[in-house]
C-alpha cells in the first residue's frame, strides 16, 4: 500500500483563505445591518433649501443637533465658488465638526471633503442666531439661499 502524504501547509493556507473571506463577509454584513442605526449621528436629518429655510437655518439646526450629542462644531462662512474670498464676499454658511483631532465640514446635513468647505471665516453662534433672526424679519442679506 502506498503511503499518502498530505501537505499540511497547503491545507492550512486554504483554510486561512476561507477564514479571511468568511470574516470579511461577516464584517460587511454587520456594518450594513448597523449603519441605519448610526446614520442619525453621521447624517443629521436636515430639511432641504426652501424660500423660508436656507443655509443659516440648516447650520443652526445641525449645530444644535451636534451640541445635543456632545459634539463640538463651529459655524463657518465663505463662498464655495471662490477660493481665498474676502469676508464681505461670503454668501454661505456651514459647520466644521470636531471628530477626534480632525474637523469635518458638514453642509446641508452631509459631510463634505472638498477643499472649498475648509476655507472661510469662523463666526460665533450669536452671529449665526442674528442671521437666522434677520431671515425671519425678511432680510436675508447675511446669507444666501444656496
Amino acid at each position: 500500500m502506498a503511503k499518502l502524504d498530505y501537505n499540511i501547509n497547503e491545507m492550512g493556507y486554504f483554510s486561512r483563505g476561507i477564514f479571511k473571506i468568511v470574516a470579511f463577509i461577516f464584517a460587511a454584513m454587520v456594518i450594513v445591518l448597523t449603519l441605519p442605526r448610526f446614520s442619525p449621528f453621521i447624517f443629521p436629518d436636515i430639511s432641504g433649501p426652501s424660500p423660508t429655510y436656507d443655509c443659516d437655518d440648516d447650520t443652526l439646526q445641525m449645530y444644535r443637533e451636534f451640541e445635543r450629542l456632545g459634539i463640538k462644531s463651529t459655524p463657518i462662512v465663505g463662498d464655495l465658488d471662490k477660493s481665498g474670498e474676502a469676508y464681505m464676499d461670503c454668501n454661505h454658511v456651514w459647520l466644521l465638526v470636531k471628530s477626534g483631532d480632525k474637523e469635518i465640514a458638514y453642509d446641508w446635513g452631509t459631510p463634505r471633503f472638498d477643499s472649498q468647505h475648509y476655507e472661510g471665516y469662523t463666526i460665533s453662534l450669536d452671529y449665526l442666531l442674528y442671521a437666522v433672526n434677520q431671515d425671519l424679519k425678511g432680510d436675508d442679506s447675511l446669507a444666501s439661499t444656496k
